[in-house]
């Protein structure tokens, strides 16, 4: 190794300890729907979307998160899941299924958006479901 490439392997690897000495303070992101539960609305055929930005309609951004849990609580519907990618406009996302078992599940971030669905749930019905998401980076 040269003794250029030599200096600009150790300033590197320099600036690589000091980087990783660094805190990491996690972007985190709470939605609630324990306190006021989430307001489902079954289509005809049994499908309802958790609204999980109440300012819009559709996917939330995930984008700056690594992982998400969700939390689910007593619900009408038999299952339940999460797309992550591509979603708004032309869509390819993969579908992640989330057991009905008032268990914490965990995914990593796959893409840069993400819906939670109930499903086959009462067609053209709505319901109340207590249930959390947490979003960390």
């Amino acid at each position: 190794m040269s003794s250029l490439a030599a200096y600009y392997w150790s300033i590197q690897n320099h600036d690589l300890e000091r980087v990783g000495k660094m805190a990491d303070i996690p972007n985190t992101k709470f939605i609630n729907f324990v306190d006021a539960p989430a307001e489902i609305k079954y289509s005809k055929y049994g499908d309802g979307a958790v609204p999980l930005d109440l300012s819009i309609t559709g996917p939330i951004d995930v984008s700056n998160f690594r992982r998400v849990s969700v939390m689910i609580g007593n619900t009408k519907a038999k299952s339940c899941n999460i797309y992550m990618g591509k979603i708004s406009g032309p869509t390819l996302a993969g579908k992640f299924d989330i057991p009905l078992n008032h268990e914490v599940h965990t995914f990593e971030v796959v893409g840069p958006q993400m819906t939670l669905w109930l499903t086959e749930g009462p067609p053209n019905s709505n319901e109340q479901v207590k249930l959390w998401v947490y979003l960390k980076s």
